[in-house]
């Protein structure tokens, strides 16, 4: 969560990116372990709950691997090129800034896009990731394993202990806070249904190495100047990555014990 009370969303990292290190670790899915105790065999013949899972995590790094690169050339070209532009004439791009421009160029009106692609694939692939839980809960009442959503508001409305799986239910309950602010409240509100009026752009939150997507949303009622007083709601890829990389590290933990324990 952010510092002040009208910025929602994600804080970000505030430090000198290496993005071949970052999409190294995110190529790792920590439920390899997890997918291989379970039987998972890279030889398919059908599809099943695992695959499904291993695609969706594959997307899931794709897509971040074309945003982060993206976000380096952008925030290269930010801190060089772009001021020899603004100078109106009165500096010349290096040798080295004209190539940096023209590799900025190629990819700046994608850059959205591929942001929000990257949001999109995250919610996808905590879709997939819950129905794996359906491998090892067991309890009278059980929770959506289609919908991560309705995986965490059944825990969030269950009024009773979950059997010997309480840790998982008030893991569920009590740490994924991340999950409705932002990658719920803006791939909802903003990305597949009609948004609320807002104002929306790409912006540098720090020092320069990471371009996320700011929505400012009106939060002063209705009145003649309704941006008078704001909320911003901030998507930071890496950041969102790095929650991700620890649920999954965790499900990951708690699964390999649970179907231990289950033999």
């Amino acid at each position: 969560m952010t510092k002040f009370d009208f910025l929602l969303g994600h804080e970000p990292l505030e430090q000198r990116l290496n993005i071949r290190k970052e999409l190294t670790r995110i190529r790792k899915d920590p439920l390899d372990q997890f997918l291989k105790a379970l039987g998972y065999d890279t030889i398919r013949v059908f599809s099943n709950d695992l695959t499904r899972y291993v695609d969706a995590y594959w997307f899931y790094y794709l897509s971040m691997d074309r945003y982060l690169r993206e976000m380096s050339i952008a925030a290269r070209y930010s801190r060089g090129p772009e001021w020899v532009r603004r100078s109106g004439g009165k500096q010349r791009y290096t040798d080295s800034q004209r190539k940096l421009a023209k590799e900025y160029n190629a990819i700046a009106r994608f850059l959205e896009f591929d942001l929000t692609n990257c949001l999109i694939h995250t919610r996808i692939l905590l879709d997939r990731m819950i129905a794996l839980s359906r491998r090892f809960l067991s309890f009278k009442r059980l929770p959506s394993f289609s919908s991560f959503n309705g995986h965490k508001k059944f825990f969030a409305k269950l009024s009773e202990p979950f059997g010997e799986y309480e840790e998982y239910a008030e893991y569920i309950r009590n740490n994924t806070d991340w999950f409705d602010m932002p990658i719920k409240a803006v791939r909802d509100k903003f990305v597949v249904h009609s948004a609320p009026k807002h104002m929306r752009f790409l912006g540098y939150p720090s020092d320069g190495y990471e371009l996320d997507l700011n929505i400012i949303l009106p939060d002063a009622g209705d009145c003649e100047k309704p941006f008078s007083k704001v909320k911003v709601i901030r998507v930071n890829v890496l950041r969102m990555s790095y929650d991700i990389e620890e649920f999954l590290k965790w499900f990951n933990d708690y699964g390999l014990r649970a179907i231990e324990n289950s033999t």
